[in-house]
């Protein structure tokens, strides 16, 4: 989320009051300055909105003209930057907020995007076929008044020509000319590419384009996303049959409506968290309360330090799970293939008990087909939110040629791996809603029994073939940890060059003078320095603001590298207690998991001696976590170095105390607890707090 002043945004002036804008003025105001909204002015004051789906909507209805919305939500001066960002969070359908004062004069507006902070991206490695998907690249310049836009422009045309191939730039007046020539045109933010987008469809009616319209952010997705889909081609070439599920056409469709209008119903919202009232219609003939509340409550919970996510081994009535992997009914001694499903909710099984799952379903329909194939539930409630770690379960299996994954990574398709849409599977059987939560992924026990029979009826033409060679295992790639962590994020990376090597891991929730501080005092000691910025999302602050800051607080100090965790240091798989600040029976486990993948697979390879952490008076997560760095890293050879922490006012520097000043949006402390890098980032140069 970021902060535009009135002279950023997009504006329209109107002479007198009107209810709709011609095409061809928005098409000049758009060409002007790019923009997802345009604000109307009317005498000084805010009259209205037209945002791009405005737009489309309007064309799409055969119209020439956009009707201005009159009636949007907007926010006073005073309101504070967390309302903004809990709106956003509460109402998906707004992406911005114009910020007016008591006599309604535009000031500025918050958008939902946070494009500009991006930086991790530029670390993501090199991709083979990077140049070859994109033999012709754009990159639009921003608007010279986006100082901070031109900036991250800069540094992604930097990135591109690293990866040695021939990158263009132009003007984002000139996009219209390379638009059909282009294989791929690059934008800074989604305000410029909606806007560009949205007036050549709907209002210059460009529809036969061939360029690819991408944000830098959404682009460097897609790169990640080329790693997974590399690997699964190799086993599918070595003789393994993939099929990847995926949920396309649900949201804006009357599937969508309907579950809403069943929310309404009982007077909620959309949830997964549904109340007990709705528990008869989605277990139907299974319901009764004791059931339903104890597969509400079913003891889902994660094997910490594994790498992969799995589940954590468990056994009851209803939920089994051994060797991380949940219990398939009816899975046979003998077998001759073998189907592994790997991904979220509905793939181990949520909202039912084990013989209600997929794999039991698809099971049975082996069995009774008399084939000698075992199902085997590899899925796990943290692939909704590391899907990476989903790569890492698939490297682990023993596959051999002639078995089958069966994948749901967060509902992405892979080029040249076969896929089954479940809405096609619910539209077959016109599947009720009341078998869904908030959502067909997660579904009772009638909708896996209808995914299971898709599924089948899609395997069973290749799981009828004979193998030659079918005890062959697949040759794989054993070092998971430097194939998806250490090669994307140190390809360039020369430790030989290096005499002293050091590492800091921090969140950074913000980065305040004593983290700068931390990293000055490292310097002393070693002679290139590597920053990891904990990657998830579970600070006040998002990870691309979080590394941002860290980012641009040290670009000004030489031999220091600043990258991300990733899935192996301070995770949610390997330190959940981190996040929660709890210290649980499971700590001592957890630390010493996530400490012994830091010393035994990142640091040998990047050749690291030195750890940094700052002393810890207060906080007994941390202060556990550090009394365990100084019981393995030294047998792993690598020097724990414990730093006093920064002082002002005879008072710690904390990211919490930083926290609480800017709820209050107390300037005076904020200056002399974080650098001016910070507040930019948080406070971007046109916001009204600078």
């Amino acid at each position: 989320m970021i902060y535009t002043q009135h002279d950023g945004l997009t504006i329209l002036k109107l002479n007198d009051k009107k209810n709709k804008v011609s095409f061809d003025t928005l098409a000049n105001v758009i060409l002007e300055r790019p923009s997802n909204i345009i604000y109307c002015e009317l005498e000084d004051e805010l009259y209205g909105i037209i945002s791009m789906g405005d737009i489309a909507r309007a064309s799409e209805s055969g119209l020439d003209y956009v009707a201005i919305n009159r009636v949007f939500t907007r926010i006073l001066p005073n309101d504070k930057y967390m309302t903004a960002k809990n709106i956003f969070h509460e109402k998906e359908n707004i992406n911005a907020l114009p910020v007016v004062n008591e006599d309604n004069k535009l000031l500025g507006a918050y958008t939902r995007w946070d494009d500009l902070y991006n930086r991790n991206m530029f670390t993501i490695g090199k991709v083979n076929s990077f140049y070859e998907d994109y033999p012709l690249i754009f990159l639009v310049r921003p608007c010279e008044i986006f100082r901070e836009r031109y900036r991250t422009f800069r540094y992604f045309y930097d990135y591109l020509l690293s990866q040695g191939g021939a990158v263009r730039d132009i003007a984002y007046s000139e996009v219209l000319d390379y638009i059909d020539i282009a294989d791929l045109i690059l934008f800074v933010c989604e305000d410029e590419l909606r806007a560009i987008d949205t007036l050549a469809k709907h209002i210059l009616q460009k529809d036969l384009f061939r360029s690819e319209l991408k944000t830098y952010g959404n682009f460097m997705n897609k790169l990640k996303n080329e790693f997974v889909r590399s690997y699964l081609c190799n086993i599918k070439h070595q003789g393994v049959h993939v099929l990847n599920l995926v949920c396309r056409k649900y949201y804006g469709s009357a599937w969508e409506q309907s579950i809403k209008d069943k929310f309404s119903a009982f007077g909620e919202k959309v949830s997964d968290l549904f109340p007990p009232s709705m528990y008869p219609q989605f277990f139907g003939d299974l319901y009764t309360e004791e059931y339903a509340n104890s597969i509400m409550h079913l003891p889902v919970t994660t094997e910490t330090g594994s790498y992969n996510g799995k589940l954590k081994d468990c056994s009851g009535e209803l939920y089994n799970v051994i060797n991380g992997e949940r219990y398939t009914v009816g899975q046979p001694e003998k077998y001759q293939k073998t189907i592994y499903f790997v991904g979220p909710c509905f793939i181990y099984g949520r909202y039912v008990e084990d013989k209600n799952t997929i794999e039991s379903f698809l099971q049975k329909h082996l069995n009774d087909a008399q084939q000698e194939i075992k199902v085997v539930n590899c899925g796990s409630i943290i692939y909704s939110s590391q899907p990476d770690l989903e790569l890492a379960r698939i490297k682990e299996m023993p596959l051999k040629k002639g078995d089958c994954v069966v994948i749901y990574i967060d509902n992405k398709s892979f080029s040249d791996i076969p896929e089954l849409n479940l809405m096609d599977i619910l539209e077959k059987y016109n599947a009720s809603t009341d078998w869904m939560i908030d959502m067909p992924k997660h579904c009772n026990h009638k909708i896996n029994a209808l995914y299971a029979e898709a599924v089948y009826d899609e395997l069973k033409p290749i799981l009828a073939e004979v193998v030659d060679g079918q005890d062959e295992k697949i040759i794989k790639d054993e070092d998971f940890v430097k194939t998806t962590y250490i090669d994307r994020y140190f390809a360039a990376f020369n430790p030989s060059i290096y005499g002293k090597i050091g590492s800091i891991i921090m969140n950074c929730n913000p980065f305040t003078y004593g983290h700068r501080y931390l990293i000055e005092e490292a310097l002393k000691i070693v002679d290139f320095l590597i920053i990891f910025v904990v990657e998830e999302d579970k600070s006040v602050f998002s990870f691309d603001k979080r590394f941002a800051m860290v980012y641009d607080g040290t670009k000004d100090l030489n031999n220091v590298m600043v990258v991300p965790s990733g899935p192996f240091i301070l995770s949610q798989t390997t330190f959940p207690e981190y996040f929660v600040k709890e210290a649980d029976e499971d700590i001592v486990q957890n630390v010493e998991n996530d400490i012994t993948i830091f010393a035994k697979s990142i640091a040998p390879k990047l050749n690291i001696r030195y750890r940094f952490v700052g002393e810890e008076p207060e906080d007994l997560v941390t202060n556990e976590y550090n009394s365990a760095m100084k019981r393995i890293l030294p047998k792993n050879g690598i020097e724990l170095v414990e730093i006093p922490r920064k002082k002002l006012n005879k008072q710690y520097i904390s990211a919490s105390l930083v926290r609480k000043y800017f709820e209050n949006y107390d300037k005076e402390k904020l200056y002399e607890l974080v650098p001016k890098t910070t507040l930019e980032i948080l406070f971007p140069e046109n916001s009204i707090f600078l």
